[in-house]
């Protein structure tokens, strides 16, 4: 009977082993999701942990997410950790995974995958063939190449991707991202990212597919010029390329256009009407720019610097370039802006700089608001120096004359006073005067001359 009772706790503490749960093990940390969607189970974080596939847990019944980074995983394979008929969200980022079998990832409901910061170079077109409803999909800082080694045809509900940092930009030469024959990106993507791929040429009709997006990133490339923006864009990414001139016509094909970001380019200007078709922008930023010397008043238009009732930009910042002044034309667009920052540039605060003062530029954006010239003034806080010495050089000249007249008449003054005080009281002090300026006399003396003396 004894043999017997152990026999039977022995099978079941052995079933119990084999169904065990990653919630059940001492390294998950499991939390039940509190999401407002119509999604729930558990949200489960592996995360720093090396050994988790080297034990046979499975996941529970409801399962929401699943956190796997930071595990230094080399490579997926099939096993029940990797099977959910409730799994939404699955993290691999930050580890070290170079391979993943066609059939490892059974998620018929993910909705989103991280794959960043792995050392991939290649995925198996059907990977992606039993998580077809994926929505999101993160493979950036992979080592991918070419069109051979990617394929997104059997994620057709695909809307935000992220590709940044993979070497790409020669294969996309020949090949469209949305080309069914080629990368086969869905054309219902609204977000996409493709940041440092070595991108030299963005060719007419390369988004002609992509009808729907909203969101481009594409910074960070060896883009020479603004190319052909697809109409539907609100949110664009040009930063960090050598784009050397903007110009109005650049942006008139993206009325939608909501936030805009020309960072560290090679402009040397924004010119007149340069963002006037822009009507619903909201945020702007143009930062370190090291060439940008000049900002033109009509860079929004004429109209809004009669009137900004329709200006809808929020936040502008051009911090980290080259400007040294802006004009006053500016003051009424300027006024209606939420978020302004004017830091790191070369302003010269003479006088027709000095109506930046007026403006309410929050304490965050003016500890680096100084002054650069004039010399006296060098790296002075503008919003805390007075408006009184914010001069400009006619008003300096004219300074320096008064203070020189009024210097010259205290000479005087002095001068004078000190006659009337050290002269003795019992000399006329006119006789003194007069005495001080008078010349010497002479007087003839006599010559006598001797007719007789000879030679």
């Amino acid at each position: 009977m004894n043999v017997f009772t152990c026999a039977l706790v022995f099978i079941a503490y052995s079933h119990r082993v084999q169904s065990a749960t990653l919630c059940d093990s001492d390294f998950c940390v499991c939390r039940v999701n509190h999401s407002e969607n119509e999604d729930f189970g558990e949200t489960i974080d592996c995360s720093y942990n090396p050994r988790i596939l080297k034990d046979n847990y499975e996941l529970p019944d409801t399962v929401y997410s699943l956190d796997l980074s930071w595990n230094n995983l080399t490579a997926i394979y099939s096993t029940k950790i990797f099977k959910s008929n409730t799994l939404i969200e699955l993290l691999l980022d930050n580890n070290r995974i170079t391979e993943i079998e066609s059939t490892a990832l059974q998620f018929p409901k993910l909705k989103k995958l991280d794959l960043s910061n792995n050392n991939l170079n290649i995925i198996d077109k059907e990977t992606f063939k039993n998580i077809n409803q994926l929505e999101y999909l993160n493979l950036a800082n992979n080592k991918f190449h070419t069109v051979s080694s990617l394929s997104f045809h059997h994620v057709g509900g695909l809307s935000e991707i992220i590709l940044d940092n993979n070497d790409l930009g020669i294969s996309l030469k020949d090949i469209n991202l949305f080309d069914r024959s080629g990368y086969g990106l869905t054309h219902k993507i609204r977000s996409l990212s493709i940041s440092g791929i070595n991108l030299n040429t963005v060719y007419d009709n390369f988004f002609v597919d992509a009808y729907d997006i909203r969101k481009l990133i594409i910074s960070n490339n060896n883009i020479s010029a603004v190319f052909e923006l697809p109409m539907t864009l609100e949110y664009l990414d040009l930063s960090d390329n050598p784009i050397s001139e903007i110009s109005g016509e650049d942006f008139s094909d993206v009325p939608a256009l909501k936030v805009l970001l020309l960072n560290n380019l090679s402009i040397n200007e924004v010119p007149e009407f340069a963002f006037t078709s822009l009507r619903g922008l909201v945020s702007l930023q143009l930062e370190r720019n090291t060439n940008l010397t000049d900002f033109n008043e009509l860079a929004f238009g004429q109209d809004v610097l009669e009137d900004a009732d329709d200006f809808t930009l929020e936040n502008l910042s051009l911090k980290g370039s080259r400007l040294t002044t802006l004009s006053n034309k500016l003051s009424i667009p300027f006024g209606q802006l939420v978020h302004l920052d004017l830091q790191g540039n070369l302003w010269n605060c003479d006088c027709s700089f000095k109506w930046i003062k007026k403006l309410q530029i929050n304490d965050k954006y003016s500890e680096h608001l100084r002054c650069y010239t004039p010399r006296p003034f060098f790296n002075s806080k503008v919003m805390d120096l007075e408006q009184k010495y914010f001069l400009c050089s006619v008003e300096r000249h004219l300074t320096g004359i008064a203070i020189g007249t009024i210097s010259a008449c205290v000479l005087l003054a002095f001068i004078a006073a000190w006659i009337y005080v050290m002269v003795p009281k019992h000399q006329s002090r006119n006789n003194f005067i007069k005495n001080m300026y008078s010349s010497p006399g002479y007087s003839l003396l006599p010559v006598h001359v001797n007719l007789n003396d000879g030679p």
